[in-house]
């Protein structure tokens, strides 16, 4: 019965997700307890996979479809939303190719998958080189996150609340990022069903629970709940793990620690503050980085790790930092949900949580996403027929929701990573309360790099940084502002 109930508040989270956007200031609404009935619910009576009555009933006589897709993360984690799927060994590569079968079959087309993942911005190149050749090169892009930003910037994506059929309010779209990245009306690009790379960079937090039986801990999901997950609570528990394994006197990757990070991590502490480089507010992006709030958690985050008995960077050892969680050498680890796999094959006994509010007078917990492992579905400009592009995306957006996300959510997070009732109480959590920095996205004034070189420093002077970048972070947000409003 209780894994009834957790599947269904997975469910109904979604759900909650993809209601529409609010207006004013982006950040997150307040949404329903996602246990409780909502009407939102989709009609069960009707055919689940049935082609939406506003779009096209067009055939387009084996049109091949084709999906450009790019990533920085080249190391084989992130999953292919359109890879080549003639055999499926994963239940979502399954539900990927039973998606693709039913469109091509309704819409009579032929989907086909083009990906190039590698850290060399191939995402901005392909598209820029396609759209200045003035042929149809490519239908759609999954396009890497720094890579679509670029291109919005230089006015080489279409407008998606404008494209023929897409109706971005629909449930299969996310509405975080729809209004987190929403422009007076403009969205060059976007995520939801379609894709499932954008939600497996999603940030969370993972615990070796042994350790927390060692201690005589009670299991913090309780603390979760009450709202009292922070990152004081965090640090002393951190503080409490540190043992020097192999006896040598000096702390490395081969002995044990209450923390393990990369330097990004702390840009994902500024966001599951509340904090972001910037946002949308009131018909302009402007810079929000330089409050109290902000400072205190890049230095916390900083202060924290500047005591190297207690926490590792993972990048300046031989040892990964998945790796020493992997290996039971750490207690916590903050990463996304693409670290998972790394653990499934291992008797390790571990937990999730979401990564911690700033303090208890924070109102909610946040959940950053990883803009290294993430992509957004774009249309570049050389796509030249709307109706046909609109039609076939918004067609492939809906029967995801119904086959793709169960098999990530239900069959791979529930009912294989998740190793507790509990932890898949706190993915709720964390799906509930998504947000994207434009500041992040759009990279405004550098300072996405200087933060992370804060971390990699052990460097507390946040008032210096900001200063030393604010000029350059003026002109892009005006430059932003210019181009972004516009509609290209």
């Amino acid at each position: 019965m209780k894994k009834t109930k957790t599947l269904l508040c997975l469910a109904l989270a979604l759900l909650m997700l993809l209601l529409p956007a609010c207006a004013g200031p982006a950040k997150p609404q307040e949404t329903a307890d996602p246990a409780a009935p909502s009407d939102t619910a989709p009609d069960t009576t009707a055919d689940p996979f049935a082609r939406p009555d506003y779009i096209a009933k067009d055939r387009y006589d084996g049109y091949e479809f084709i999906v450009l897709m790019t990533n920085l993360n080249a190391s084989g984690d992130v999953l292919q939303d359109f890879g080549a799927l003639d055999t499926t060994t994963t239940v979502i590569e399954d539900a990927q190719f039973r998606r693709n079968e039913r469109v091509a079959e309704e819409l009579d087309v032929k989907l086909t998958g083009i990906t190039d993942y590698s850290s060399s911005n191939t995402g901005y190149h392909k598209v820029l080189t396609a759209n200045k050749s003035g042929d149809n090169v490519y239908d759609m892009g999954v396009i890497a996150t720094y890579d679509a930003g670029r291109l919005a910037m230089a006015g080489e994506l279409r407008d998606l609340s404008s494209l023929g059929f897409l109706k971005l309010e629909q449930p299969w779209w996310d509405q975080n990022i729809n209004r987190d990245v929403n422009f007076d009306g403009h969205i060059y690009f976007t995520t939801g069903d379609i894709s499932l790379t954008t939600t497996m960079a999603m940030y969370n937090l993972v615990f070796n629970k042994d350790m927390f039986r060692e201690k005589n801990w009670e299991m913090p999901y309780d603390t979760v709940r009450e709202g009292k997950w922070t990152f004081d609570k965090m640090k002393e528990y951190v503080l409490q793990i540190s043992e020097d394994l192999d006896g040598n006197e000096i702390m490395n990757d081969q002995d044990r620690y209450g923390f393990v990070y990369i330097k990004s991590t702390i840009i994902a502490f500024l966001g599951t503050a509340g904090e972001q480089i910037a946002r949308v507010d009131g018909g302009e992006i402007k810079l929000t980085l330089n409050t109290e709030r902000a400072e205190k958690a890049i230095v916390d985050f900083v202060e924290m790790t500047q005591d190297r008995d207690h926490c590792l960077n993972g990048q300046t050892n031989s040892s990964s930092a998945v790796g020493m969680f992997s290996d039971g050498k750490c207690l916590f680890r903050a990463g996304e949900h693409i670290m998972f796999h790394y653990f499934r094959d291992t008797d390790l006994d571990y937990g999730i949580l979401p990564l911690p509010k700033l303090d208890e007078q924070q109102e909610r917990y946040y959940t950053p996403f990883g803009g290294w492992d993430a992509s957004f579905v774009c249309v570049p400009n050389c796509s030249e027929d709307a109706e046909r592009t609109s039609t076939v995306m918004e067609y492939l957006a809906k029967v995801s929701r119904e086959l793709v996300t169960p098999a990530y959510y239900e069959k791979t997070l529930v009912g294989r990573t998740v190793r507790d009732e509990e932890s898949a109480d706190m993915i709720t959590i964390e799906i509930n309360n998504r947000v994207f920095d434009v500041g992040y996205i759009y990279d405004i004034g550098g300072y996405k790099n200087a933060i992370e070189q804060l971390s990699s420093g052990f460097s507390t002077r946040f008032s210096s940084m900001y200063a030393a970048y604010s000029r350059k972070a003026e002109k892009d947000v005006a430059n932003a502002n210019a181009q972004l409003f516009s509609g290209n």
